[in-house]
């Protein structure tokens, strides 16, 4: 804060550049019912989450990572990785990378090697950061596990700009030494068609699994195969969707062995909302963990550089989420 308080002090506030697209989508084919299985008797989890600070000159934003690997937490911050985006002028960009201790924890351009500049989509900034950070936590285990959100993250490759697309290349080939041991659980379905597309519904996915599974404890769908494809890369991942009372959500996998133990785990530790517990504790505590960083910077940048409105909104929900 020190930094830019000296070089973009003066300078206007930055918007968050245009807005990114969301999941990944390829075709879908319909293989059969789940079959039978028990549950894992061992497991990793974790989650991240992502906040915008606006200041003068610069747009900061924050990620931060809980995982529970076997019982032992790891969390982002206090871990030595990277965790802060910055888009800015090339001259605040400038005097970042030349700070040895910034440039550690500070993250200036893309997986791709593209700087962070004003016209740098910011969803995709905090997409890219968590996804770093998930790849990081994930290929320091030896666990399976699970990913609060798609095994294969990002938005739909066709409709992004070459340099998107690049950077979420780089961040799947990060991943997938490690994409076989790895179960997503997606809960935000409103905007999926997968299951939909399957079944020739005009629904989301959302509604058509509470639909189908109306009147029963647990519903199951048929298992999904998806073919993706990202750059180079060509992955298939297995899905099924889920409804737990008055919850819906996906369970997804690369690999198709790993996808109906991934089912019964999540069945087995399903909460009173029927998502499963482990998801919503790593949820909650990355949060938590994310808007405490989101305080400490906005405080140090209010009195050194100078917040934006919006800030002061987003100081507001931080504090609430660190009172709950």
């Amino acid at each position: 804060m020190e930094l830019l308080s000296q070089v973009a002090r003066e300078k206007p506030y930055l918007g968050p550049g245009e807005p990114g697209l969301r999941e990944v989508a390829g075709p879908v084919t319909l293989l059969g019912e789940l079959g039978k299985c028990g549950p894992l008797d061992e497991f990793a989890y974790l989650d991240s989450s992502s906040r915008t600070l606006s200041v003068r000159g610069a747009r900061i934003l924050v990620a931060s990572l809980y995982a529970n690997d076997g019982g032992n937490h790891f969390t982002i911050p206090p871990a030595r990785f990277p965790f802060v985006g910055l888009k800015a002028s090339r001259e605040v960009a400038s005097a970042v990378s030349s700070d040895p201790t910034l440039s550690e924890l500070v993250r200036l351009r893309s997986p791709a090697g593209e700087l962070y500049d004003q016209d740098y989509k910011e969803d995709n900034v905090l997409d890219e950061l968590r996804i770093s950070l998930e790849n990081y936590a994930v290929t320091s285990s030896n666990r399976i596990t699970f990913v609060d959100g798609p095994v294969v993250p990002g938005p739909f490759p066709s409709t992004m700009g070459p340099k998107y697309e690049a950077a979420f290349q780089q961040l799947l080939k990060e991943r997938l030494p490690r994409l076989p041991d790895l179960v997503g659980i997606v809960k935000r379905l409103e905007f999926s068609r997968k299951l939909a597309r399957a079944l020739g519904s005009d629904s989301s996915d959302e509604v058509l699994t509470l639909d189908l599974g109306r009147g029963k404890a647990i519903y199951v769908s048929p298992v999904l195969k998806e073919d993706v494809k990202v750059g180079e890369e060509e992955v298939s991942r297995y899905m099924t969707y889920v409804r737990v009372r008055d919850s819906a959500f996906r369970v997804e996998s690369s690999n198709p062995d790993l996808l109906c133990p991934g089912v019964r785990t999540a069945l087995l530790h399903s909460s009173f909302r029927g998502i499963p517990t482990f998801i919503e504790v790593a949820d909650r505590l990355s949060r938590r963990l994310g808007s405490a960083s989101f305080v400490q910077a906005f405080l140090y940048a209010h009195q050194l550089v100078g917040v934006s409105y919006e800030s002061w909104n987003w100081y507001q929900e931080a504090l609430k989420e660190l009172s709950q």
